[in-house]
C-alpha cells in the first residue's frame, strides 16, 4: 500500500503503480485540479489509483508501507528566478515550499507518522542543496537507514528513510 502525499498530476504513484506489479495505492493533493489531471492520468495509463483531495494528513485513514512526496521545495525568494516554462505554468502553491524550501517536509513530518507502519519507508524528492538539512530531519524525528539517491544527472535529489520497527 503506497501513499503519495503532494501526488499533483499523479505521476509519481501511477508510475509505480504501472511498473510494480501487486501495488495498491493513494494519491493526496489540496488542489483539486491537480486530482482531476492525476484521475485522466491515471485512465490513460490504464492504472488504478484511489486519490483524495486533503491537506497534507487531515483525510488520511489507514497505514502504509511506502510514502513518497514530491511537496513543493522552491524557497519563496527563489520562484520570481525560475524558469519561465515553470514559474508561469505551475501552480505558485504547487512550488513554494516557505523561506527555506522546507516547510513542507516539516509539515508531513510532524503528521505522517501514524500513517507509515512500522518499518515502512518513506521517500523524497527535494531540491538542489537541501540533502543535508532533510537528512538531518529525518533522522532528528527517528528514522533510519537514511539513504541519500542521485538523479540521472548524477544530482543527488532524493532521501529514503526507514520506520524503525516496533
Amino acid at each position: 500500500q503506497v501513499l503519495d502525499m503532494c501526488t499533483g498530476s499523479g505521476c509519481i504513484l501511477l508510475s509505480l503503480l504501472k511498473l510494480v506489479p501487486g501495488l495498491t495505492g493513494t494519491g493526496v493533493d489540496i488542489s483539486g485540479e491537480a486530482l482531476k489531471v492525476a484521475v485522466e492520468n491515471g485512465k490513460r495509463l490504464q492504472t488504478e489509483a484511489s486519490f483524495l483531495e486533503s491537506d497534507l494528513f487531515e483525510k488520511v485513514e489507514g497505514s502504509f508501507g511506502l510514502i513518497v512526496s514530491n511537496p513543493p521545495y522552491i524557497p519563496k525568494e527563489d520562484i520570481a528566478g525560475l524558469m519561465t516554462e515553470v514559474k508561469d505554468f505551475e501552480p505558485i502553491n504547487a512550488l513554494d515550499g516557505g523561506a527555506d524550501g522546507l516547510d513542507f517536509y516539516r509539515a508531513i513530518l510532524r503528521n505522517f507518522d501514524a500513517a507509515l507502519r512500522p518499518g515502512g519507508t518513506i521517500c523524497f524528492e527535494f531540491g538542489f542543496g537541501q540533502e543535508t538539512a532533510l537528512t538531518e530531519l529525518l533522522q532528528a524525528a527517528g528514522y533510519e537507514d537514511v539513504t541519500l539517491r542521485k538523479d540521472l544527472r548524477g544530482v543527488v535529489r532524493a532521501v529514503s528513510a526507514k520506520k524503525p520497527e516496533v
